[in-house]
């Protein structure tokens, strides 16, 4: 307990929007279609690299570690494909399921310090990463519904996106003391 280490790494907090609402009337029967979205956002994160560290519900926590062989602009990138794909994944599981309301995708994704490893009590520990980062990622993945993007970045992960972003503004993110600028895909 408590052992672990402060890396630098990008973070990707991904969530369904409307799962709750849907969890309420559905019941039990909406686990597999839960599984099947869970490994649509899985998937991709592996595949560029990332490492799941616990799944949230109908959400998951994933980092991108710095490493000698994948500096900064390497892990952004592949944070960002890995977000690209996993909207891809996730658009073909409500294909897959006509007649029940689709459920969109939201990711914001971040780059900071982290401290990486066990945490929790006597009886049970948790393998995650936490700190201000961490919260700072969760604040932005709130903000998808209401800025209406299925995308949301931070100015450290955007500035090195293989892709092409525009800037959503400033906005305040609860328990920061100062505006963020935010980003998206461009297209």
């Amino acid at each position: 307990r408590g052992d672990g280490t402060t890396i630098t790494a990008a973070l990707c907090f991904a969530d369904l929007r409307g799962f709750t609402a849907l969890a309420d009337t559905a019941g039990m029967a909406l686990l597999g279609r839960l599984n099947q979205h869970l490994e649509a956002m899985t998937g991709p994160v592996t595949k560029q690299g990332g490492e799941v560290l616990k799944f949230l519900g109908d959400g998951l926590l994933a980092v991108f570690p710095i490493t000698d062989e994948r500096p900064k602009k390497a892990v952004c990138a592949a944070a960002v494909y890995a977000a690209q794909e996993a909207l891809l994944r996730n658009v073909s599981v409500n294909r897959s399921r006509p007649g029940e309301p689709p459920l969109d995708l939201d990711v914001a994704l971040h780059y900071g310090d982290v401290f990486y490893g066990n945490i929790g009590d006597t009886s049970r520990l948790d393998f995650t990463v936490i700190g201000p980062a961490v919260n700072e990622a969760s604040r932005m993945e709130a903000l998808c519904g209401e800025l209406d993007c299925s995308i949301i970045m931070s100015e450290a992960v955007a500035a090195a996106s293989p892709v092409p972003v525009r800037s959503l503004g400033r906005h305040c993110l609860r328990g920061l003391a100062s505006a963020r600028e935010l980003f998206t895909l461009a297209s």
